[in-house]
């Protein structure tokens, strides 16, 4: 199958594109998750902000996908419509898959045509319910027993159960496919930038937090050595910045020491890392963590203020 992955256009307040550009993380790592014989394209619509209409139909006429995916965020949900709007006009009978945080956790917005006309919706992480999607669609299109699958048929959806989160053991969750991207132009602070992830969760209950509502209290790792060959991978495809995007890389302060070393020890240090942190771990080790995180690379941390006291 020939599969467009699209992440939205629209930035965050905070992170306006002249100074961030980064990539949607998840999309390539669908792209690196699927069997090899599909053709998968992944477009990062940020780096087109100007140009998303004629980049969406220059892409459909290229690549002629039987199947688009939208990965979307709750204050996306109004572009998503629109391009799967331009999408249905230009393409009547292609299949539209959307997941991320909005559609995982606000399914309803996405059963009518309220949000666009959607034939699937992947629910959480979406590594193995997107690759079986794929094989059931080219085989038997039976989807009643994909976890984590919501499915359109004869006008009604269906709602398979949930998929238990992945503990990122083994080799059961792939390295990201960066050979996927179709659009280039990645930077954070005028360096190019790339994304990787060594773990997956949170045990905390912030009030303002989506994380467990999507997947629950949990806390999962990958190995050292598939972070590290993450890593070089990002650098091999040009990145001289790294934004790690673990949901909470601090909640273990050791284990964050110890990749700090073996990011130091395989002289991966020499590229700039941002990564995302709650402060009451940063005030409590800040001693021994911060001095060990510079040398590691460390140039940027995203503070998740738990408390204002």
């Amino acid at each position: 199958m020939n599969v467009l992955l699209l992440s939205m256009p629209d930035s965050f307040e905070h992170m306006p594109t002249v100074g961030i550009r980064m990539p949607n993380g998840a999309l390539t790592s669908l792209a690196g998750n699927v069997d090899p014989h599909h053709r998968i394209a992944v477009a990062d619509l940020i780096l087109v902000q100007r140009r998303v209409r004629e980049t969406v139909e220059r892409l459909l006429k290229e690549l002629n996908p039987d199947m688009v995916g939208l990965s979307v965020m709750t204050f996306q949900r109004k572009t998503a419509k629109k391009i799967i709007d331009l999408v249905r006009s230009l393409r009547p009978g292609i299949r539209v898959t959307v997941g991320g945080y909005d559609p995982s956790m606000a399914v309803d917005a996405y059963t009518d045509n309220s949000a666009g006309v959607v034939d699937f919706i992947v629910r959480g992480e979406g590594e193995i319910t997107f690759r079986e999607l794929l094989r059931a669609h080219e085989s038997t299109g039976d989807y009643e027993h994909i976890a984590g699958l919501s499915y359109r048929k004869g006008g009604q959806f269906y709602h398979n159960p949930d998929r238990t989160v992945n503990r990122l053991e083994g080799e059961e969750i792939g390295l990201p496919n960066r050979d996927a991207r179709v659009l280039r132009g990645y930077t954070l602070l005028g360096r190019p930038v790339d994304v990787i992830e060594t773990s997956r969760g949170c045990t905390f209950d912030c009030s303002f937090c989506s994380i467990i509502e999507m997947r629950g209290r949990n806390f999962y790792t990958y190995t050292f050595d598939r972070v590290l060959a993450d890593i070089r991978d990002a650098c091999a495809h040009g990145a001289r910045a790294i934004f790690i995007v673990d949901d909470n890389i601090t909640l273990n302060v050791r284990r964050f020491e110890a990749l700090c070393r073996a990011i130091i020890e395989a002289g991966l240090n020499k590229i700039d890392y941002t990564v995302q942190a709650m402060t009451s771990a940063i005030a409590n080790h800040g001693d021994t963590l911060a001095p060990l995180m510079r040398q590691a690379g460390s140039r940027y941390v995203f503070l998740g203020i738990e408390n204002i006291l």
